[in-house]
């Protein structure tokens, strides 16, 4: 990512775009249930106010390396989530 505007910009982006398939699946699909629906929306609204404010505090500001490093794990950690999140919207 080039600047940490974009960074979160694209977390913001993915999160909407997750809320938007499951409230999708739920309409559309039907056999969704209500409940783990609301739950897991409400898991990725906190996990992207999460991530964003992690984007914003990266440790070492006077090291360019831990910098960097701090963001590659930011993006991992939040990738990860981001695959998670997916295997639970498929499994519905």
């Amino acid at each position: 990512m080039a600047s940490r505007r974009k960074l979160k910009k694209t977390i913001q982006y993915v999160s909407s775009e997750l809320i938007t398939e499951l409230y999708f699946q739920l309409l559309v699909g039907g056999k969704a249930d209500v409940d783990k629906t609301e739950n897991i929306v409400g898991q990725i609204a906190a996990n992207s106010v999460e991530f964003c404010l992690r984007a914003n505090r990266p440790s070492g500001k006077d090291n360019p390396k831990l910098v960097k490093d701090y963001y590659r794990k930011l993006f991992a950690d939040w990738k990860a989530y981001v695959d998670k999140i997916i295997q639970e919207i498929e499994s519905l």
